[in-house]
């Protein structure tokens, strides 16, 4: 992608114009050292200090007043990991990834802040912001991250006036406009690779608040737009899905967006039509990504999130649009009837992003506010050892060949391999709802296609489904349907069947015409740091040649 701008101003370090002399990087080294980590680079991020902001950045999201507290007494806590500091300069070194752009993007000052003024928070935030801007002077490797330092860009533009009221023109704000310039001419030159998703849509971000935002950096404000106006077209699908395909990450792209609005509302008192445009797009497709209890479907490495906080992203949106049932380039089927909402990844992992999971053709199922069919969840730490088996086909509520995993990643999660063509046809009649989808994930190893067709009636007491093999190759293959925690289940006596009792007295019974079925256990992450147990059905069979088909029913208990 071009990411040069109108204006003809030096655009961004990508890999596609690392020959720029203003740029001087070469590709991907923008996070990995090199040139970024030199005294020379120090040098070219020299210049005026901004005088301060512009406007009060809008905080469109309120901070908890109670985590603010625990962190004065040193607990910094996020996304369920909490570590104890004694100053800023006391980072973990066991500290996950996510953790540590989280610290160093500065998200902990809206907690800080919702303490208030007139409690000590302003002095302890400053205290803490000088300890840190004196230990990063220099370049290091997560700290300088284009997304990081975006994050923390925007981070200090909607707190400035918490953090320096109080400190008039002293050392603390010299500091803090010294470091807010070097940060900013650091955004604005550097971006993540076009295939890292929504870190790079995060680093525009910065850009934007630090082009409207920061005293000084109007002339980059036509650039900042023009970045933004191509990014989120090449990220942002016609649909409302987002390239990285994972429903967690579509909701982040919602807030950066909804912030980006709030921002450019205060800064010019009008907001680009592009810019609605996509929000537009993306809240009724968050919407078709949650489950009845609030939280979202478990794909694509993304996780369940907070149901209050979806409410609350979604409010913003003033959006009343119906979500999509049909989302071809998002790559998710919705069929919903009664009570039963099923969701059914047909999509096949793109090479967007570090997150991707084999779960083609891998359905959920809730029934009301209860999940029945899960996937297992995800980890997003590069040195956390469930992370690959997560994202693993044999998490997913899908079929595999020969215990493989349709679908193969590098450590740092990135594809390696996965299906080529993945399917899906949709037919709405009054009987239900019937989707047919197939994806070639086991075309080149076993010489097999996986077809999964899935109906759910109208009347919603009945979901049923077929799994076919076709080809040649392979020696067995297993289907898995994950079971959420809540879910009791045991074996009928005729060996082909499962009750499912849900809590509540909602019963219901899976019979399949296959005759190898069991319960095995199984683990449930839709939270981070939370690793539940649950269950498992597992059918297996024989693969002799001639391929396999597998029918099954999920259909209510009357009885």
């Amino acid at each position: 992608m071009n990411s040069a701008s109108h204006t003809g101003k030096a655009a961004p370090v990508t890999a596609s114009n690392a020959s720029d002399l203003d740029a001087r990087l070469a590709p991907g080294r923008v996070t990995g050292g090199g040139f970024v980590a030199s005294a020379l680079y120090r040098l070219l991020l020299l210049g005026r200090s901004p005088q301060g902001v512009l406007f009060d950045a809008p905080e469109i999201w309120p901070g908890d007043p109670v985590a603010g507290q625990r962190m004065l007494g040193g607990a910094f806590s996020h996304a369920g990991e909490t570590h104890i500091l004694t100053d800023a300069t006391d980072v973990p070194h066991n500290a996950s990834r996510d953790w540590l752009a989280w610290f160093h993007g500065h998200a902990w000052l809206k907690d800080i802040s919702a303490l208030g003024s007139g409690s000590e928070a302003p002095y302890f935030a400053r205290e803490w912001l000088s300890a840190w801007m004196d230990a990063n002077q220099t370049w290091s490797p997560l700290a300088w991250a284009p997304e990081v330092a975006a994050e923390r860009v925007v981070n200090w533009c909607q707190h400035w006036r918490f953090l320096v009221r109080q400190d008039g023109s002293g050392p603390f704000e010299q500091l803090l406009r010294k470091t807010a310039g070097r940060d900013a001419r650091h955004v604005l030159r550097t971006l993540p690779p076009a295939k890292s998703g929504f870190a790079r849509l995060h680093a525009i971000k910065g850009q934007c608040f630090a082009a409207f935002a920061l005293m000084g950096g109007e002339k980059r404000k036509d650039q900042t737009l023009d970045r933004l106006e191509k990014e989120i077209h090449a990220q942002i699908l016609p649909d409302g899905g987002h390239v990285e395909r994972s429903p967690e990450r579509l909701t982040w792209v919602l807030q950066d967006l909804l912030e980006l609005k709030a921002m450019l509302q205060v800064a010019t008192g009008d907001v680009p039509s592009f810019l609605i445009n996509a929000i537009d797009r993306v809240a009724p497709m968050v919407r078709a990504l949650r489950h009845p209890d609030g939280g979202l479907a478990l794909f694509n490495g993304g996780l369940q999130s907070n149901a209050a906080w979806l409410d609350l992203l979604l409010a913003q949106t003033a959006s009343t649009a119906k979500p999509p049932y049909n989302a071809p380039y998002a790559g998710y089927q919705r069929l919903n009837a009664g009570n039963v909402h099923v969701i059914l990844d047909s999509g096949k992992p793109t090479a967007y992003g570090r997150h991707q999971h084999g779960g083609a053709l891998s359905f959920e199922m809730s029934v009301g506010k209860h999940r029945l069919i899960v996937n297992c969840g995800a980890r997003s730490d590069e040195t956390d050892p469930w992370r690959t088996a997560l994202a693993a086909t044999a998490a997913h509520s899908t079929l595999t060949v020969n215990d493989t995993s349709s679908a193969a990643f590098a450590i740092d999660g990135t594809l390696r391999r996965g299906p080529d063509t993945v399917t899906a046809k949709r037919q709405d009649v009054e009987e239900g709802a019937l989707v047919e989808a197939e994806h070639d994930g086991y075309m080149a190893a076993f010489g097999v296609m996986h077809h999964r067709a899935l109906f759910v009636a109208s009347h919603g007491t009945d979901v049923r489904g077929e799994d076919r093999l076709i080809g040649t190759g392979g020696e067995h293959f297993t289907i898995r349907f994950h079971l959420h925690p809540s879910v009791k289940a045991s074996l009928l006596g005729d060996g082909h069947g499962v009750l499912l009792r849900m809590p509540g007295k909602e019963v219901w019974r899976m019979r399949t015409s296959a005759d190898m079925l069991s319960l095995e256990e199984s683990v449930y992450v839709a939270r981070t740091g939370d690793i539940r147990r649950c269950e498992q059905v597992v059918i297996t069979g024989p693969l002799s040649g001639n391929g396999a088909l597998v029918k099954w029913a999920i259909t209510r208990d009357n009885g």
